[in-house]
């Protein structure tokens, strides 16, 4: 007897989900099965991450990992009371309710306007901001209100310089202005956590070989003129992400094709799966063996930036 692909796909799937969910402690109710938004995630083809994702509501939050853009929340007071309970705090650390699980809080930017937040094992952060809109037809009823009733007593918890209650403020001039909450990811983007954590090159053996106005574009080993090549793909607030185009390379070759032809080598690469180096200070912060169809490698690219020549020292042996 044999299997069709998706029946092999559906075995594999429930035997990793079996594997996780035996190692956090749940059953395999049939409630637990169609509540499970990662054995969903694995019937559609995509791994789990390396480290359990954020909760939202009570449920795995893989885009705040894997998405790029921000996202709007709720969020209590930042204390140290629930410390026990937020994944990866110790009891004192201060912590945040943010839609409905504890994260924890590294530090402090403004108290009650802005935090930079860390949830679990993950070495990434989030950057926790209040934002504050004026909302005209607030603004205007306020102000038609009282026009109409110029002797009616309006009366607000006040502050120095403005007004505030829940949600929305006044400020001196009368304005209605209401503030949501906006977490968004510090950093680069968290594709790579689809990947599995490999031992990371030595930096003693690799260095840039040439850089560009954002910094390193292609990193290789040091004092050699073949050998393994590394291309940046990304780059975000001083963090840069390579990607291994193959181990045995002409640096000179390479440098010109990187800063003439990027698409070009990212279109090259064949293989299941793609080495993705992360990068900072010129030493490697993580390595991760990624499965090549999960690698956003379409998305990258120099924009418009565009080089007439490769100078001459580009690579120095």
């Amino acid at each position: 007897m044999s299997f069709s692909d998706r029946e092999r796909q559906l075995i594999r799937a429930a035997f990793t989900w079996g594997q996780i969910t035996y190692k956090e402690g749940y059953t395999l109710s049939a409630l637990e099965i169609e509540k499970s938004v990662l054995f969903r995630r694995l019937l559609a083809g995509r791994p789990p991450l390396a480290f359990p994702p954020p909760l939202r509501h009570g449920f795995p939050w893989y885009e705040v990992i894997e998405g790029r853009g921000e996202h709007v929340v709720n969020a209590s007071e930042a204390s140290p009371e629930c410390s026990i309970i937020a994944p990866g705090s110790k009891p004192g650390d201060t912590c945040i309710l943010i839609d409905g699980a504890f994260w924890r809080v590294a530090e402090t930017v403004r108290e009650r306007e802005e935090y930079i937040v860390e949830w679990g094992e993950y070495p990434i952060q989030w950057r926790l901001r209040k934002h504050w809109e004026v909302n005209y037809e607030m603004t205007q009823q306020l102000h038609n209100f009282r026009k109409e009733n110029p002797n009616a007593e309006v009366h607000f918890d006040s502050r120095p310089g403005h007004k505030e209650y829940s949600e929305f403020r006044i400020d001196d001039e009368q304005t209605v202005w209401l503030s949501e909450w906006q977490l968004s990811r510090i950093g680069l983007s968290g594709w790579v956590w689809v990947g599995v954590p490999v031992d990371a090159p030595s930096s003693a053996q690799l260095t840039p070989l040439f850089q560009d106005q954002l910094g390193p574009l292609v990193i290789g080993e040091a004092d050699k003129k073949r050998g393994a090549g590394w291309l940046r793909i990304e780059q975000a607030e001083g963090e840069f992400r390579f990607i291994k185009l193959a181990d045995k390379l002409e640096y000179q070759s390479l440098i010109s094709t990187a800063v003439t032809q990027f698409e070009t080598l990212l279109h090259g690469i064949q293989g299941e799966e793609v080495e993705v180096m992360d990068w900072r200070d010129d030493k490697p912060l993580r390595h991760y063996s990624v499965p090549t169809k999960l690698a956003p490698l379409e998305q990258f690219d120099l924009g418009n930036e565009n080089y007439s020549l490769v100078p001459d020292n580009a690579y120095v042996s």
